[in-house]
């Protein structure tokens, strides 16, 4: 097994990973007192943002200037409007405004690739221990495994950081049925290539974001002979909340608001905000699908059929079919769809509890409802005897608010904040108190 001490380690290296690391860079380029010897564990082959939702003709649900860079340091050279001046396209983007999904995607592996160097990709976390030295947790100790080879490493560090994801969540009455023909949107692109065009596929559409949508317009277009059913439990699809003022809970210092509620009251301004991020479409794309049923009623067709105000019952397998039974949520009348594909446009969710964390659960306080207490810095609040550092580098937008989801938004910011808590309690240790 490899040994290896580091003194900071993230674990995960996607957008939030590369915002950390962009945030190192940019203080070594200026500062060589608070250098770092680090190591990013990324258990897939590579950076890729979103890969199954690189639809044609989508975009990026946030302002282009809150990137890796710009909002803590818009001189870096990893900002978005830099990457435009390398590519050369200031001006064409200026006649735009809005990066694709494809764009974006592009300027995520573009920034990758400039600071992977200390990143090591097919590297998977499989738990994190505790290190003791005069019963104390002065480290701790990762334990990985590289998918390629199923080689076994440890590596050491005072600093953990876990950049983590957010997880596809799966309605209990599909858990059982995921596969080739049932999957999760976060899987769309890799399962709708095995499916020729010239077929005449049905599919279910189950959700109400934007995603679906989008979804529900590349596949009328991509199989034209094909039936789309979608399954949603509101009368239509919202809008975003797009209000300028609204969307301030975007911004650092309602984070920072956010923070200072007790989470009783936190949970209930979430229910206030939450139509800014979540289950909710953009104008163009419920224009484009307006537009699209509409037209067809005009030929006389149905491509597209919407199930309103539904809530699946049960589902049941065919021979190469499915069958969906729901019923009105307000009428109560019952009916069901046969469909050969069925695609979970459900959202995703914040782990509670990391699983990789298990061995230092007797470490680490809690909450009163349950869940890790964590501080303004992010830093996970552990008993006195802990000496190491662990950093939630995502799954906080229940303390810190929905700038801290699945956003770009609070990312740059957050990197910054973890930065100056890892380099705080550096000088702390060297007896310098600020």
């Amino acid at each position: 097994m490899q040994k290896k001490y580091y003194d900071l380690i993230g674990v995960g290296f996607g957008p939030a990973g590369i915002a950390l690391e962009t945030a190192i860079k940019d203080q070594e380029e200026y500062s060589k007192e608070n250098n770092y010897n680090r190591l990013f564990l990324e258990q897939n082959p590579s950076s890729a943002w979103m890969p199954e939702m690189l639809l044609p003709g989508t975009d990026i649900q946030h302002h282009f200037l809150r990137d890796f860079a710009t909002p803590r340091n818009p001189r870096s050279k990893y900002t978005f409007s830099n990457y435009l001046f390398e590519k050369g396209r200031v001006f064409s983007f200026g006649l735009l405004g809005i990066p694709s999904r494809t764009e974006w995607s592009d300027y995520v592996q573009w920034v990758a690739k400039q600071v992977d160097n200390n990143a090591l990709y097919n590297e998977e976390v499989k738990l994190i221990e505790p290190l003791f030295e005069n019963n104390e947790v002065e480290g701790l100790r990762v334990h990985t495994k590289d998918t390629l080879n199923n080689k076994e490493n440890i590596y050491t560090t005072k600093n953990i950081i876990l950049n983590s994801g957010r997880k596809p969540f799966i309605p209990n009455i599909f858990k059982d049925k995921v596969g080739d023909k049932v999957i999760h949107a976060s899987k769309f692109k890799s399962t709708i290539k095995n499916i020729d065009e010239q077929d005449s596929p049905s599919f279910t559409i189950v959700g109400s974001g934007q995603n679906s949508v989008e979804i529900m317009l590349y596949l009328a277009n991509k199989f034209p002979n094909s039936k789309i059913n979608s399954v949603i439990r509101h009368t239509g699809f919202r809008l975003y909340e797009l209000g300028h003022f609204t969307n301030e809970v975007f911004f650092p210092d309602f984070t920072n608001y956010f923070y200072s509620l007790s989470q009783e009251k936190r949970d209930k301004l979430f229910e206030q905000i939450k139509h800014t991020n979540y289950s909710a479409v953009d104008n163009d794309v419920s224009e484009a699908l307006y537009w699209k049923i509409y037209e067809d009623k005009i030929r006389g067709e149905e491509q597209i059929k919407l199930h309103r105000c539904k809530e699946i019952n049960s589902v049941s397998s065919g021979h190469n079919f499915y069958s969906l039974n729901f019923k009105d949520i307000y009428s109560g009348e019952e009916g069901s769809i046969d469909t050969n594909y069925i695609i979970l446009c459900t959202g995703f969710y914040e782990e509670k509890y990391p699983e990789v964390l298990e061995p230092m659960k007797e470490y680490i306080k809690f909450s009163n409802d349950n869940s890790i207490s964590v501080s303004q810095d992010y830093r996970v609040e552990t008993t006195s005897n802990v000496k190491a550092n662990i950093y939630l580098n995502g799954l906080t937008e229940r303390t810190h608010g929905i700038g801290d989801a699945a956003s770009f938004t609070m990312m740059a910011t957050k990197a910054q904040r973890i930065l100056d808590s890892i380099d705080k309690n550096k000088l702390a240790e060297k007896g310098v108190v600020l």
